[in-house]
């Protein structure tokens, strides 16, 4: 029977390491993902807010955590949408665990989204929700400290695509009467997917995207290409790009900048060294991360614009 064999003496001992080492693993997940975003000393920790309701959408989709720095008032908010292939991840195992701390230290409301996932919520619902987000903490910034003309937007990977294609294409905010302008300045890192129809190619684009753009749909791709939807009459932000040293995004990066600045918007793409696309996102913030400051500066110098 299946349920009471026994492996051979010879396996016991290796098998006994497995699991020692897979119940090893099984713990040092589980802390990394309690302390990941924990809230500095100094920093009250607001979790859970629910950003959005309609029939039928699932709460814990669309739950936020507010990191508010001590005695916070008219501070600059930044909402960060994390990484995870539009597909797994969350507000909390999906952002290196000193973000939150870095920046309520340097002054800024820090807010960590959830938001739909693929497969079961294909493109375009995860942009809908970052729409959602940004429209319920403008509404409600002064409730954490924050001043609701102070909102920027950062985003890693999968996260920072949505933060740049929410800040271009002005539909998903028009849905809650607002307009790109209500941002402040975007921060993407990282992403690859700026232009998926140029990454498609013979009428398919690579599996890694079929579960949220689907494979043969161009006008999806054109749709979710926050390159392609940039217009000169749109209020679009300033924009930081960075990218690591790695396959496509570079170039994706400096073409989104190109188009920006065609238009007349300012957009930079900047790379990050020393970093791969994993190390930029879990290290931001850390002693010794210069891609933190280099995003705290780029958002204070709008503030003084």
């Amino acid at each position: 029977m299946i349920g009471t064999s026994r492996a051979p003496k010879r396996f016991i001992p290796a098998l006994r390491d497995k699991i020692s080492m897979r119940f090893f693993s099984v713990i040092l997940f589980a802390v990394v993902s309690a302390f990941a975003c924990a809230a500095p000393a100094s920093a009250k920790v607001v979790r859970d807010v629910i950003y959005a309701e309609a029939p039928g959408l699932d709460p814990g989709d669309v739950r936020a955590d507010i990191y508010i720095p001590e005695d916070a008032e008219g501070a600059p908010m930044i909402i960060m949408m994390h990484g995870g292939a539009w597909t797994f991840g969350n507000k909390q195992n999906a952002l290196g665990m000193f973000q939150s701390d870095y920046f309520t230290d340097q002054g800024f409301v820090f807010v960590a989204i959830n938001y739909r996932l693929a497969p079961g919520h294909p493109f375009p619902a995860q942009e809908e929700d970052a729409a959602a987000a940004i429209a319920y903490f403008h509404e409600h910034a002064e409730e954490f400290g924050a001043d609701p003309d102070k909102i920027f937007l950062m985003g890693h990977s999968a996260g920072a695509h949505m933060a740049a294609l929410v800040a271009i294409d002005p539909d998903y905010l028009d849905a809650f009467d607002l307009t790109p302008a209500v941002i402040k300045g975007v921060v993407a890192m990282d992403s690859a997917a700026y232009n998926l129809a140029r990454t498609g190619h013979d009428g398919d684009i690579p599996d890694f995207y079929h579960p949220t753009f689907t494979s043969d749909d161009q006008d999806v791709w054109a749709a979710a290409s926050p390159t392609l939807q940039v217009e000169e009459s749109t209020e679009i932000p300033p924009f930081l790009l960075l990218y690591v040293n790695r396959a496509v995004a570079p170039s994706r990066a400096k073409e989104l900048a190109e188009a920006l600045n065609s238009a007349g918007h300012k957009a930079e793409a900047r790379l990050v060294k020393n970093r791969d696309h994993k190390s930029l996102n879990e290290r931001l913030g850390a002693k010794g991360d210069k891609a933190a400051p280099m995003i705290a500066d780029f958002f204070r110098d709008q503030l003084d614009d």
